[in-house]
């Protein structure tokens, strides 16, 4: 039994293999025949230019495909539905064959069949068909997808307007429908010459699109960095009064640039910063300020109160912008005042009015001291200049330098450059019109103990205010103004001579013009009454001359008349008589004062003793 079942087995080995080797041989039978077969037909699975080739002959091939260009037609399938049809008539398809089917043909590995059966084989020829271009232009300009009224620009996505508590959104891009007609034109080249039937002008590309759309990574950091800008507030705070700078006004200031960067506009902020400055500074701007005496000034130079630093506000406006902070801060000052109310300027400051010549020192709303002083000299054009002012700093001892002059002061108080409130130790009166040719070189020279009560009860920053005021000349003022013609015509007089009496007499007429207040400061009275006492002795020794010159005159007559007698003798005597009587009656005729000048009295005398004596 088991050698029976030892044969079967071998029996059915040896079957397995016969059948094996037949069916071998029925397949190497059938693979030379199909191989044999596609020396003269394409493989399967072929498409040429878009037609299904499998297993066709060139001739085949060639008649399916003049077939094809004949009924040709291609349906154009929008974006939106609508459709176009282009027909082999509308370009003047028609099919070209020019031995590149043969050539295909013989290029194939006729037993390398079976691949065939596993992948499509896919050929294109240009020559295969051919159309004409111009027909094809003008079928694109008629095609309805290319007309301007079923046209649609694309639309890129983009940030939105600025919407106030919400900021910017993402607005999606548009795709539109607009044709790219270099790209259609491309399309349907390639469609044509392959038979294609139906094309997507979406799948194919053929829509302009848009360049950025709502997921671009670009765009959704910009509308971040956007939104964070405008989140910003900054509430500027001016003592109890504030301002708020948010999105409403920020938003104003941004644009972005080419390569999708926030930018600020840095004119749009200066010039919001200069608007802020224009509101709340108050340095630089006329200040009014009520004196002592009740009135109101205009100073046009005021150099106190609060300043905005633009530039710096500016960059600093930028980065709390950029930070997108939500702050509360005054702006960047580059002056500052005591308040911002009003009256900017507290109530601790120093006054002084340059008519009156006189200056005042207020401490916490109170006058706790005042005091004459003299300013800038007038008459070489140092006046001390109006304006408000800040003290600078104090120093407790300076030597002060300038053309010509090194002078030490005690209390050094300067409020504007080089002019200051000092002690002045050089003068002995203060007020008045003593500025106008003896003051100082701008300075305001101040008696030494009050400059040291100022210098004790005032600090860096106080604020100065100098001023002209028309009215408020004091009574010394005018008492020396009244004095200064009266005191220049008594220095005009000069040397006395004969020729003063006018100068004299207009100086004197001046003096007694004025009131005992004024006559006080007419300092060189004196010498008036010097000149008068001189005028007096030159105008007597004058008229003494003229009376001695007068006396001689009348006197040399009678000099004349005695000389002219003679020698008298006791023989002559009587006949000289005549002559002798008439020269003595002229003698006795003459003034005492000429009597005086007949120097030859003494020979009329010798004369009248002959005639009385004539035997002596």
């Amino acid at each position: 039994m088991r050698k029976a079942k030892r044969y079967d087995r071998k029996r059915t080995v040896i079957a397995a293999g016969v059948i094996a080797a037949a069916v071998l041989a029925i397949l190497t039978v059938i693979y030379l025949v199909v191989g044999m077969h596609f020396k003269d037909h394409f493989w399967f699975r072929t498409v040429i230019n878009g037609v299904n080739c499998s297993g066709k002959t060139v001739a085949e091939v060639e008649n399916l495909i003049t077939e094809e260009t004949g009924s040709y037609q291609m349906e154009l399938i929008g974006r939106d539905g609508d459709s176009d049809v282009i027909t082999s008539t509308d370009v003047g398809l028609k099919p070209v064959f020019d031995g590149s089917l043969q050539e295909a043909l013989e290029s194939q590995n006729a037993f390398a069949w079976p691949v065939s059966l596993f992948r499509k084989t896919r050929l294109e020829f240009e020559t295969m068909v051919t159309y004409e271009e111009e027909k094809l232009q003008d079928k694109i300009d008629a095609l309805k997808c290319m007309q301007p009224a079923n046209s649609k620009e694309p639309e890129d996505a983009r940030i939105s307007d600025y919407t106030a508590g919400k900021g910017y959104k993402i607005i999606p891009e548009v795709k539109g429908n607009k044709i790219n007609e270099s790209a259609l034109k491309e399309v349907l080249h390639t469609s044509i010459i392959n038979l294609q039937k139906e094309i997507s002008l979406e799948e194919t590309g053929c829509y302009l699109e848009p360049a950025v759309r709502a997921d671009d990574e670009a765009l959704k950091t910009l509308a971040e960095a956007m939104n964070s800008y405008v989140t910003a507030a900054i509430t500027y705070t001016f003592g109890n009064e504030k301002e708020v700078l948010d999105g409403s006004t920020i938003h104003k200031w941004l644009s972005v640039s080419k390569d999708n960067q926030v930018v600020l506009d840095e004119e749009q902020i200066a010039a919001y910063v200069k608007e802020l400055a224009s509101r709340h500074d108050t340095y630089g701007k006329t200040r009014s300020f009520k004196t002592y005496y009740g009135s109101t000034v205009q100073l046009t130079r005021n150099e106190y109160g609060w300043k905005i630093d633009q530039a710096k506000e500016k960059a600093q406006l930028m980065e709390d912008i950029k930070a997108g902070s939500d702050t509360s801060r005054e702006p960047v000052f580059s002056k500052r005042a005591v308040s911002f109310e009003e009256n900017d300027y507290g109530s601790t400051y120093v006054e002084i009015n340059i008519t009156a010549q006189h200056m005042f020192l207020y401490k916490n709303g109170k006058m706790v001291m005042d005091t004459d002083i003299i300013s800038g000299n007038l008459k070489n054009g140092w006046g001390t200049p109006s304006g408000a002012f800040s003290i600078t700093y104090t120093m407790p001892g300076k030597t002060l330098r300038g053309p010509g002059y090194a002078t030490w002061v005690d209390y050094w108080m300067p409020f504007n450059g080089g002019i200051g409130i000092h002690d002045c130790t050089w003068h002995a009166e203060f007020g008045g019109n003593i500025y106008k040719t003896k003051g100082s070189h701008g300075c305001i020279n101040t008696p030494p103990a009050q400059a040291k009560y100022v210098f004790d009860n005032i600090k860096t920053g106080d604020p100065v205010f100098v001023y002209t005021l028309a009215g408020t000349e004091t009574e010394k003022y005018w008492a020396q103004e009244n004095a200064a013609p009266v005191v220049q015509l008594i220095g005009d007089i000069g040397t006395v001579t004969l020729n003063s009496a006018n100068a004299i007499q207009a100086a004197r007429v001046a003096y007694d013009g004025i009131d005992s207040a004024a006559q006080a400061y007419v300092k060189n009275y004196q010498t008036l009454v010097q000149a008068e006492d001189a005028y007096k002795k030159l105008l007597d020794q004058q008229n003494a001359q003229k009376e001695e010159e007068k006396a001689k005159k009348e006197a040399q007559p009678v000099i004349n008349a005695i000389e002219a007698i003679g020698e008298v003798t006791s023989e002559n005597a009587e006949e000289k008589r005549p002559q002798i009587e008439a020269a003595r009656s002229q003698y006795n005729n003459l003034t005492e004062a000429a009597k005086k000048y007949v120097t030859n009295l003494k020979t009329l005398v010798a004369a009248e003793e002959k005639l009385t004596h004539p035997a002596s």
